[in-house]
Order: structure tokens, then C-alpha cells, then sequence
């Protein structure tokens, strides 16, 4: 009989997987978007399969709907995306295909030849553990990395404003 979370596991590998082909092969770059999010999204599932609960989150909050959300943008806005002129696409289908086999035989005879333990354990939230590191422990960098953002934000929007004044 097939547990859960082994019907977990190989549902988000075909969704990886084929949403990921999407997402190579798509001509229209908003439908590889669009797919990139699911890809993104999947990954998080697999996060929690593992038990990185704080993971899976910060998957699905900074890639999957920051990054992601920042890509259709930067593909809406840009002009003509449906319609391209000229491509810039060099493929060179021997070379490519040559090495992705390479790399595939080389990352199963690595696979195949390790020894990988099975640990089962029960699986308790992190996020608790995480939250009470940064908030004590782990303050002062916490706060300096949020005024290095603050600062770099700012000089963005410094740099924007020069570039129209010309």
C-alpha cells in the first residue's frame, strides 16, 4: 500500500518535472512565467515533505510570489513580447543535446553509487525555533540586514529619479 506522502512525493515530481518542460519550451515567455510559478510552487511541497516548514513558506512567499510577480511585470511591460522580430536564440542542438545526456548519466551514477540513510523521525515546525533566533540571539544582524535593504531601495529610487531629470 502506497502512503501519503509517498503519493505527495511523486505527484509534485510530475508536476515539477512537466510544468518545468513548460517552462524550457514555451515560445510565449508570459505562459513560461505562469508556469514558473507552479514549478516554484512545487518545490514548497517538497519542502514540506521534508519538513522545512519555514522553507516551503519563505519558497512560496519570496520565489514563487515576489520574484515571480516581478518577472510578469518586467514581461507585461516590455514591448511587443507576443510578437518578437528578431530572436536571439543560438541553438545548437548536437552540443546541447551531448551534454545534457552527459550530465544526466553522470548525476545517475552519482545517485545510484551514494548511500543514502533513511532516517525516520517526527517532523516538529521550525518556525517557532527560527523566530525566537532572529528576534533575540540573532537581532543586531536581523536589523542591519533591513537597513542594508532600506539603503539599497532608496538608492534605487534615487538612481530612477536621475535617469528621467535628462
Amino acid at each position: 500500500m502506497i502512503e501519503l506522502s509517498e503519493l505527495f512525493f511523486y505527484f509534485f515530481t510530475v508536476m515539477v518535472l512537466g510544468i518545468g518542460c513548460i517552462v524550457a519550451f514555451s515560445q510565449n515567455l508570459l505562459r513560461s512565467a505562469f508556469a514558473l510559478f507552479f514549478v516554484l510552487f512545487g518545490i514548497a511541497g517538497f519542502y514540506v515533505l521534508l519538513g522545512g516548514d519555514f522553507l516551503a513558506v519563505v519558497q512560496v512567499l519570496v520565489y514563487a510570489g515576489g520574484i515571480n510577480v516581478l518577472l510578469i511585470f518586467g514581461t507585461m511591460l516590455t514591448a511587443d513580447v507576443a510578437t518578437p522580430e528578431s530572436s536571439n536564440i543560438s541553438f545548437q542542438s548536437v552540443l546541447t543535446i551531448v551534454a545534457g545526456a552527459g550530465i544526466f548519466f553522470l548525476l545517475l551514477f552519482i545517485i545510484n553509487s551514494a548511500e543514502w540513510p533513511i532516517v525516520t523521525q517526527e517532523m516538529v515546525p521550525t518556525t517557532k525555533h527560527i523566530g525566537r533566533l532572529l528576534l533575540k540571539e540573532y537581532i543586531l544582524p536581523f536589523e542591519v540586514i533591513s537597513f542594508l535593504l532600506l539603503a539599497s531601495m532608496i538608492g534605487a529610487l534615487v538612481l530612477v529619479n536621475k535617469g528621467d531629470q535628462r
